[in-house]
C-alpha cells in the first residue's frame, strides 16, 4: 500500500520524443543533472516488428549512456563512455565501452540509473537489423534534488 508521494520529490523528463528508428541512430542530446543526485533512464520500446518474441534476423538496439564534466560554461565538456561503475541496474546489463544493453525484445522497456560523479549524460540509440522499425522514447526520473518541490 502505497502512503508517501514522490510527486514533489521526483522531476520526470522527456529525453526522447517517441518516434521511429529504422537505421540511423537516435540521441538525447545534452541532460543536465545539476541539482539532482540520482537519475533513472527509461528506454520506452514500442511494437517492433524485427524485435518480437522471436527477433527475426539480428535485430538489435544498442542502448550506449555517455557522460561529461561541465567545460566551465554550463555546458558539456567531451562525452565519453560511462564504466559498469557509473550504472546501477538490475544486473541483467554489462556495460561494455558504454553500452549498457544490446536490446533484443521489443515491448520490454529498459532501466538503469546513472551513479557517476559527472553532470551531464546522454543517451544513444543504435539500430542494427531493422528493416520496418518501430517506435522508441527515453525517459528520465531525476531524484533526490537539492531543493523540494521539483518542477
Amino acid at each position: 500500500m502505497a502512503t508517501r508521494s514522490t510527486y514533489s520529490d521526483v522531476l520526470p523528463v522527456r529525453l526522447l520524443q517517441a518516434q521511429t528508428i529504422l537505421s540511423s541512430a537516435l540521441n538525447t542530446g545534452d541532460v543536465d543533472t545539476r541539482g539532482f543526485e540520482s537519475i533513472q533512464v527509461m528506454v520506452d520500446f514500442g511494437d517492433i516488428a524485427e524485435m518480437g518474441a522471436s527477433p527475426e534476423g539480428a535485430a538489435q538496439i544498442a542502448v550506449l549512456l555517455e557522460h561529461a564534466d561541465d567545460d566551465g560554461t554550463g555546458s558539456a565538456g567531451s562525452y565519453a563512455n560511462v564504466a559498469a561503475s557509473d550504472v546501477d541496474s538490475d544486473g541483467a546489463h554489462t556495460v561494455s565501452a558504454g553500452v549498457v544493453t544490446m536490446s533484443t525484445s521489443d515491448l520490454a522497456p529498459v532501466r538503469f540509473s546513472y551513479v557517476g560523479d559527472r553532470r551531464f549524460i546522454r543517451v544513444t540509440l543504435t539500430p542494427t537489423g531493422l528493416t520496418s522499425g518501430g517506435p522508441v522514447g527515453v525517459w528520465a526520473l531525476k531524484g533526490h534534488a537539492h531543493r523540494t518541490p521539483v518542477s
